[in-house]
C-alpha cells in the first residue's frame, strides 16, 4: 500500500540501447521494491516516451530494433508529479549522461552519478584518461578508429567499442586474423574501439556505496567465474557462470587494497551514489581497474544486488538507501 507521505518517484527504464531488455528488468525490479517500501511510483520508457504502472511492463518490446525511429518524451512536468526520478537505464542513451542532462536542466533530482560522470565513465577513452591522471592502476591501452589503423600491441589482446556497456561488441583476439574480425565488429557499435592486453587472472567486481554523508564505502567482493574465457553478454546472464560472493582465497591485506582502488576509482570519476568496479587481478596478483559502470544491473542476476545481499542488504532495502540518499 502507497504511503501518501513518502515522495513520489519515477523510474526510468527501456531505452534505445542494445541493452534495453536488461534495462526493463532492471526498472522491473526496482519499480516492485519501491511498491513494496510504500512509494507512490510511475514507470517512464524513455525509448517510447511511454507513462505506465508495472503490469504494463510486460508488454513492452524489448528488442531496440523494432522501436520506431522517431519518439518524444511525454508532455508532463516531472517536477509536478514527482520527487525523485530512479535511473534504470543501461548503455547509451542513459548511462552516457544524455538523460541526466536533460534532469539536470529542469533541476530534477535522481539516483546514480552526474552526467559529466556518466558520460566519463561509459566512454573508456575517457575513464582509462582518467584512472591514469589520479594513478588508479588500468592495463595499458590503444585507441583505433579504423580498421587499417596499426595495432602496437602484443597478442592476445582484448577489442571493445570504445563507449558500449555490458561487455557488448567484445573479442579476445589471438593472431592478426582474429584481430581484423574483432576490431570491425567493435567498430560496427563504436566510431572508436579501445585495444588492452588480454590479462588472465582472477575476474573481480565490486560495488562501491555511499551513504548520506557522502562517505564510500565498498560491499563484499564479487568473483566471477564463467564457464567460458571471457565474461562477455552471454556469460553475464548465463545460469551456469558461477559468482562467489563474498569472493574467497583473498588475504585480507589483498581484500583491503581491492576496497581502496576501487573505492579511487570512483572517485576518480567523481561518481555519485553508487558504482561497481571491474578488476583483474593477474597472476603476480596485481590489481588493475577495467571499468567502472555508473548505473550497474539492478536485475535479480544482477551482481550488485548479490554484493548488497552479502553486506546485510535486502534489495528493498538496498533501493531505499539510494532513494534516501539521492533526496538528501
Amino acid at each position: 500500500m502507497y504511503d501518501p507521505k513518502k515522495p513520489r518517484i519515477l523510474v526510468a527504464l527501456g531505452g534505445r540501447s542494445s541493452e534495453r531488455s536488461v534495462s526493463i528488468e532492471s526498472g522491473k525490479a526496482v519499480a516492485l521494491a519501491l511498491e513494496k517500501l510504500g512509494y507512490p511510483s510511475g514507470i517512464l520508457d524513455t525509448g517510447t516516451g511511454r507513462l505506465m504502472q508495472s503490469p504494463e511492463l510486460e508488454a513492452l518490446e524489448k528488442d531496440p530494433k523494432k522501436l520506431s525511429p522517431s519518439f518524444t518524451f511525454p508532455l508532463i512536468d516531472m517536477k509536478r508529479h514527482f520527487e525523485l526520478v530512479f535511473v534504470c537505464l543501461h548503455g547509451r542513451y542513459g548511462e552516457d549522461g544524455g538523460f541526466q542532462s536533460l534532469l539536470e536542466e529542469i533541476e530534477m533530482p535522481y539516483t546514480g552519478s552526474t552526467a559529466t560522470s556518466s558520460a566519463a565513465g561509459l566512454n573508456k577513452k575517457f575513464s582509462k584518461i582518467i584512472f591514469e591522471t589520479y594513478g588508479v592502476s588500468t592495463p595499458p591501452f590503444q585507441i583505433i578508429s579504423k580498421p587499417s589503423e596499426k595495432m602496437r600491441l602484443k597478442y592476445p589482446v582484448v577489442v571493445k567499442p570504445v563507449a558500449q556497456g555490458s561487455s557488448i561488441g567484445i573479442s579476445i583476439c589471438e593472431n592478426e586474423a582474429d584481430y581484423a574480425v574483432g576490431i570491425k565488429n567493435a567498430l560496427t557499435y563504436d566510431r572508436e574501439a579501445i585495444v588492452e592486453p588480454y590479462i588472465e587472472g582472477r575476474e573481480i567486481t565490486v560495488t562501491v556505496l555511499e551513504n548520506k554523508d557522502g562517505g564510500a564505502k565498498a560491499l563484499p567482493i564479487v568473483e566471477i567465474i564463467p564457464k567460458t574465457k571471457f565474461f562477455d553478454f552471454n556469460a553475464k546472464y548465463d545460469p551456469e557462470t558461477r559468482e562467489e560472493v563474498p569472493a574467497k582465497n583473498i588475504s585480507p591485506a589483498m581484500q583491503k587494497q581491492i576496497e581502496d582502488i576501487a573505492i579511487k576509482a570512483h572517485k576518480a570519476l567523481d561518481c555519485r551514489h553508487y558504482s561497481r568496479v571491474d578488476i583483474i587481478i593477474d597472476k603476480n596478483n596485481k590489481i588493475q581497474v577495467l571499468e567502472v559502470n555508473t548505473l550497474p544491473g539492478l536485475t535479480p542476476n544482477s551482481l550488485t544486488p548479490k554484493a548488497a545481499l552479502a553486506a546485510k542488504f535486502s534489495f528493498e532495502n538496498f533501493i531505499d538507501h539510494l532513494v534516501k540518499i539521492a533526496l538528501n
